[in-house]
């Protein structure tokens, strides 16, 4: 057919080689679309390891900022700070709280502040074969001498029954102001002074009461926490005091 000299065969002959053309052309586009889709594929493979690693630098990166603050408070301190990891909450039965992990579990207290930068968190409630079980204020036994820091006046701290405190003992004749700042007392053996407790929120008054009803928000969310310090009190003769 190729060979031939007709008309006709010259029309069949050039309408084969548009045909053809056509395919080939075809092939080709499809040949370019299944590599365009492996090349998007690739890329966007790359940039989900790359965000992977932007993510894991970003929460090095705050770890570092965490535990610098942390350390800061660490080189003022009468007392020696262990490093806990939070590995799970504690049985809601026993208590509200966390379970705390620590290579240094052995050398902890029982009834033992536990803290962040942020401030107080709870106490150290019970030791286990490998773990702290830590109440924090959240849990309805939970008790904290504190002091209103504009003030000076001492007031008990204890779950309001939600996400948050109540400041109790506090007389109808104190001012206390949304936005005034709550440490411990010192007033306690377990609990250091000068820790941050909460901020209050709400004051309210009534004449019939004795007492003002304090709401106040925790210092620590307690939602976020990862990372603790438990508070060990070092000897009078520790050289590292």
């Amino acid at each position: 057919m190729l060979s031939s000299d007709k008309a006709i065969v010259e029309g069949l002959r050039s309408a084969s080689l548009v045909g053809i053309g056509a395919f080939d052309e075809a092939v080709g586009s499809v040949k370019d679309y299944f590599g365009l889709k492996s090349q998007i594929r690739s890329l966007r493979l790359k940039n989900t390891r790359l965000a992977y690693q932007n993510y894991q630098f970003q929460e090095a990166l705050l770890e570092n900022l965490r535990l610098k603050k942390l350390l800061q408070l660490k080189q003022k301190s009468e007392y020696r700070f262990i490093p806990a990891k939070i590995v799970g909450f504690s049985p809601q039965d026993f208590v509200t709280g966390f379970i705390l992990a620590s290579s240094q579990y052995r050398e902890i207290p029982k009834n033992s502040a536990v803290i962040t930068a942020e401030g107080l968190v709870g106490k150290v409630v019970k030791i286990t074969k490998r773990y702290a079980i830590c109440q924090n204020l959240l849990d309805p036994n939970s008790r904290v001498s504190v002091r209103i820091q504009r003030n000076r006046e001492l007031g008990i701290v204890s779950w309001d029954g939600g996400n948050g405190l109540l400041l109790e003992n506090i007389p109808n004749t104190v001012e206390v102001k949304e936005g005034d700042v709550l440490f411990t007392s010192g007033m306690s053996q377990i609990y250091p002074p000068g820790i941050k407790v909460g901020v209050v929120v709400s004051v309210q008054k009534e004449e019939q009461q004795l007492f003002q009803k304090i709401h106040a928000r925790p210092a620590v969310n307690f939602n976020k926490l990862e990372e603790v310090f438990i508070l060990k009190e070092r000897p009078t003769n520790d050289p590292r005091k």
